[in-house]
């Protein structure tokens, strides 16, 4: 992880963009990481014949996620939309590769 200036460490828009763009970075590393486990999760669902999707788990993701933004100061709703989507695309991800 990129280490950061505080916000109000940044003195001008220049600054905080750049701390900006030092996060945006970051969230793609830890999305293609992310990613990297959803194809382990392809993998390991062929073994023990499980579908793509899982109800119960995609609703224990988002509150979980929900919570914890909650927790962290995030607003928990935009938290849960943007999992939400982020879900979906896996799932789709993992559709096409066990040929549901």
């Amino acid at each position: 992880m990129t280490t950061l200036l505080a916000p109000n460490a940044c003195k001008t828009m220049t600054d905080l963009r750049a701390q900006i763009d030092a996060i945006d970075v970051d969230l793609i590393g830890l999305l293609v990481t992310r990613s990297r486990y959803i194809d382990r999760a392809v993998d390991l669902k062929k073994i023990e014949g499980l579908p793509a999707r899982t109800t119960d788990r995609v609703a224990e993701v988002l509150d979980k996620v929900s919570s914890t933004a909650f927790e962290q100061g995030l607003d928990p709703n935009l938290a849960r939309k943007l999992w939400a989507e982020l879900i979906e695309w896996s799932i789709q991800r993992e559709v096409r590769e066990l040929g549901e």
